[in-house]
């Protein structure tokens, strides 16, 4: 929640997305909600902690610049600042939009946990479940079996898929089928991106998820414990 002199002063200049910049014109997307006249970040906030690798607490300061941008700097719990990452182009980080209503939705609960981005349960209907590998972390291709997955959600003629991660953010991927040594698919793109900002290595525990009915535009992302 953003503080409430900022929602008095500046509140009906806040629309339903904000942008966030650092100071290597990293961006971030991020969704807002309004409730009881208090500002909300939610689909996409979650984000800066794997970007900036934030594990122990961060300050964040943000400045407004107007025209629904903030500047973005964040220092450690012991006042260090915390140098943003060089991305080659800079990080543009895309909200998936298509569930958002377009204006902002009334008698929302406060609750922090309620506003907070989660995907559906409907989301994963068909669920592959993996470690990832050196391959999947290295080599900037993420594999997925045909058999029991890839052949539900999947149209073998399809060129590309849409993955969006727990924080809300769309990620554009190329998808690839291959016959040899087995049918499977591969996914690419977006995804290396997707590896280096949110800091995956070889082990993590991941599902990936769609919901019922043929040829989805989609597939959902998530870690596991």
């Amino acid at each position: 929640m953003l503080p409430q002199m900022f929602s008095s002063d500046f509140g009906d200049e806040i629309y339903r997305f904000v942008t966030l910049i650092d100071s290597r014109q990293n961006q971030f997307k991020i969704m807002v909600e309004k409730v009881n006249n208090n500002v909300y970040f939610t689909r996409g906030w979650a984000s800066i902690r794997d970007f900036y690798n934030i594990r122990i607490g961060a300050w964040l300061s943000l400045m407004y610049t107007g025209l629904g941008q903030f500047g973005l700097s964040l220092h450690t719990r012991f006042q260090q600042l915390i140098t943003p990452p060089v991305c080659d182009p800079p990080m543009r980080f895309v909200l998936d939009k298509s569930c958002v209503p377009k204006n902002f939705v009334g008698g929302l609960p406060s609750s922090i946990e309620r506003l907070s981005y989660s995907h559906q349960d409907s989301f994963f209907h068909f669920v592959h479940e993996k470690a990832l590998t050196y391959y999947d972390v290295s080599t900037g291709l993420l594999t997925l079996p045909y058999d029991g997955f890839g052949e539900f959600v999947f149209e073998e003629a399809a060129t590309s898929i849409r993955l969006v991660d727990e924080c809300g953010n769309l990620w554009t991927c190329d998808l690839t089928l291959l016959t040899f040594p087995c049918k499977h698919f591969k996914i690419g793109g977006d995804w290396s991106r997707m590896v280096s900002t949110r800091r995956l290595s070889i082990g993590v525990s991941v599902k990936i998820g769609a919901p019922a009915g043929d040829h989805n535009e989609s597939i959902y992302f998530m870690l596991t414990l």
